[in-house]
């Protein structure tokens, strides 16, 4: 894997408990996918629950 790609992983939000998909960045940084927020709460902080990347597109 170049080191310019970026991954997918399930996260959660520690505050609330949302999960969701986010995009892993080659800093190591995260963006929920198809949206700006990942939950309503103010600060969360997301943690990654699953990466897998053979099964994912």
């Amino acid at each position: 894997m170049d080191n310019n790609d970026k991954q997918r992983a399930a996260a959660k939000c520690d505050h609330c408990g949302e999960i969701g998909i986010v995009q892993i960045w080659p800093d190591g940084s995260l963006q929920p996918l198809g949206q700006s927020t990942f939950c309503d709460c103010e600060s969360s902080k997301l943690q990654v629950i699953e990466t897998d990347p053979d099964e994912l597109p």
